[in-house]
């Protein structure tokens, strides 16, 4: 039995994300795909456009046969984050054989010999980004420099391909392969290039659209018409349908509640969220009075120094109640559980085989773990909390939004297809 993960957040599944799975199934001969996908709140900071139960259901309609939930600590984290929760998770679960991940280029070797190199300088790295940064550069340009230099600094003599690092999705390959070379885990890295769209594309493609113009397409109110042909069939489908039955949601929405937690946080506390420096904490405050919705907010708070995403991210911190996690985590307390969204019948000797080979349990019956306070460690259930209380969250603001009944989170049951 072989198995490949694939890390995503599907916001929405599109024409490139289907090219993917089939493409990591034909050329790594898996028998099984296994999703780690975002729950309801997204790596750039914002709501999903649908909840994580029916892009799971898009997934699995489209050929996935396990979908699990990356924790909302790492899925809403920077890309180093991000990378290590998702990688752990995968490595915990002791079945899977590669990590395939999209990428704007297949220079695989690149990306091993980057990840080695800055795994030896890693002190020397973070030393010169720690100084750049102070010298006013922004986070990417000033981890293009440091890492720049300790390349050029290395006995091994190797030269950063030009705009390698250019891209999210090539940072997250490179950490992706940090984060496994750390574990020391079996699992090999897998690059499959991307088709057409570029990751911030905001234009409609031909056949395959980012995510990003496809949310934005739908946020300007056009029909199923104008975006629909940019998903697979049964994805479109779905997707149609939850909007039809359920609305979706924008940061906007949020607005309010994120202003009262930016309120009630006295200002020497706020720096204990997850990703807010005292820099970050001093503009929030600062701005504060001139709040008018959650987007305005982030442009508010955004220098030249704190990016856009950046911002973004530490502001949905606050709003999730995300702490600063802790350090030197071992691989089964990063990810400490597996929390599954769905699932296909014939996955079942997967899921057998999970069960049986596994670190971490498997999680099908949420409200089973929180009630058993002896199926979790307190570490694990105070995150499993976190995602709970997120899932919450998310569902509270949809169902006032658009009068459909709020459905507490410990009550969502997995889906079988």
């Amino acid at each position: 039995m072989k198995t490949a993960g694939i890390v995503a957040e599907y916001n929405p599944f599109h024409n490139g994300h289907l090219y993917h799975l089939e493409k990591t199934r034909r050329d790594t001969g898996a028998d099984y795909l296994v999703i780690v996908m975002s729950g309801d709140f997204t790596q750039r900071g914002a709501p999903a456009l649908a909840d994580k139960f029916a892009r799971a259901q898009m997934a699995l309609a489209c050929g996935a046969d396990l979908v699990l939930e990356l924790p909302a600590i790492h899925a809403t984290g920077s890309a180093p984050y991000f990378a290590r929760g998702a990688a752990a998770l995968l490595d915990n679960l002791q079945v899977v054989d590669c990590l395939c991940f999209g990428c704007e280029t297949n220079q695989m070797d690149a990306f091993l010999k980057i990840s080695r190199i800055l795994r030896r300088e890693l002190p020397t790295f973070q030393k010169k980004l720690r100084l750049l940064l102070c010298l006013g550069h922004t986070f990417p340009s000033a981890r293009q420099q440091a890492l720049t230099e300790c390349l050029e600094n290395d006995s091994e003599s190797f030269s950063l391909p030009a705009g390698l690092l250019d891209s999210p999705n090539n940072i997250l390959a490179l950490e992706y392969c940090m984060a496994l070379q750390d574990f020391d885990s079996p699992i090999q890295p897998f690059a499959i290039r991307r088709q057409e769209s570029a990751y911030h594309q905001t234009d409609l493609g031909v056949k395959y659209s980012s995510a990003t113009a496809i949310r934005q397409a739908i946020q300007r109110g056009e029909s199923f018409s104008a975006w629909g042909g940019h998903l697979p069939g049964a994805a479109g489908e779905i997707l149609q349908q939850t909007l039809q039955n359920r609305g979706w949601l924008t940061e906007d929405d949020f607005s309010l509640l994120l202003k009262y937690k930016c309120m009630e946080t006295p200002a020497d506390k706020l720096c204990s969220f997850f990703d807010v420096s005292k820099e970050m904490a001093n503009r929030i405050r600062h701005c504060l009075n001139d709040f008018t919705t959650y987007r305005d907010f982030i442009a508010r708070i955004k220098t030249s120094q704190i990016t856009y995403t950046r911002a973004a991210r530490s502001l949905l911190h606050i709003l999730l109640n995300l702490r600063q996690p802790a350090q030197n985590l071992s691989v089964t307390e990063l990810c400490p559980y597996a929390r599954v969204l769905g699932f296909r019948k014939e996955a079942t000797p997967l899921l057998t085989q999970i069960k049986k080979a596994g670190r971490i349990p498997l999680i099908t019956q949420p409200a089973k773990f929180l009630k058993n306070k002896s199926l979790l460690s307190p570490h694990a259930r105070a995150m499993l909390e976190q995602d709970i209380h997120a899932a919450n969250l998310y569902e509270s603001v949809l169902a006032y939004k658009t009068g459909i009944p709020f459905v507490h989170e410990s009550c969502r049951q997995m889906m079988r297809l």
